[in-house]
């Protein structure tokens, strides 16, 4: 019985995700997912809370290894060395957001779906803000060990790595290869180099 529920809420997941990304969430009905899910509509919310659960479950199955990593950064203080795992975040978060933004952009494009989603990642811990936190964290922690500079704000160096990141998964979609800056190595290696100029402690400051 459990695997039935497991495997009906992983077909409910793989419908919504295939609709969203086909006629976006507005026009994504419970009733367009139960039948290419093949379920009854009453299971969906058996499983989920409406749509902005949806799109955190649709997100959150796919990429469970970058939710993950971000989440275990606090506690990789002073392991390896600090341009590493931020390379090693910021190679992750473009694709993460590469598969991400078609999903959340239904709901800012929609003001009710937009509030709808505030409110179930406030209610739900989920979202942007617990990543910028678990980052801030781990750059906090390594401020403290002397390996950035003080002078530097960890909430602002999270949203100038992640932020830069994001930027360029919604610019490669809007856009299409004319947007891309080399390969992906290339652009992690040299927007992390670019932070960490900044960051260097040994670096005079002005």
């Amino acid at each position: 019985m459990r695997t039935e529920a497991g495997g009906t809420r992983r077909h409910i997941l793989e419908a919504a995700e295939g609709l969203i990304l086909e006629r976006g969430l507005g026009a994504c009905t419970t009733r367009a997912i139960a039948e290419r899910a093949g379920c009854a509509e009453g299971s969906i919310y058996r499983h989920f809370s409406g749509k902005a659960a949806l799109v955190v479950e649709c997100i959150r199955a796919r990429f469970p290894a970058f939710i993950e990593l971000v989440a275990s950064l606090p506690g990789r203080a002073g392991v390896g060395t600090v341009r590493a795992t931020l390379e090693e975040v910021a190679a992750n978060a473009l694709e993460f957001y590469r598969a991400a933004v078609p999903l959340v952009s239904g709901p800012m494009a929609d003001h009710d779906l937009l509030l709808e989603q505030r409110r179930h990642y406030k209610a739900t811990s989920t979202g942007p803000m617990p990543m910028f936190a678990d980052l801030s964290r781990y750059l906090r922690a390594e401020q403290a060990l002397g390996r950035i500079s003080a002078e530097v704000s960890p909430d602002h160096v999270t949203r100038m790595l992640l932020g830069t990141c994001f930027a360029q998964a919604f610019v490669e979609i809007l856009v299409g290869d004319d947007a891309r800056l080399g390969d992906d190595h290339r652009f992690v290696t040299a927007s992390v180099g670019s932070l960490m100029a900044g960051l260097d402690p040994s670096a005079p400051t002005g």
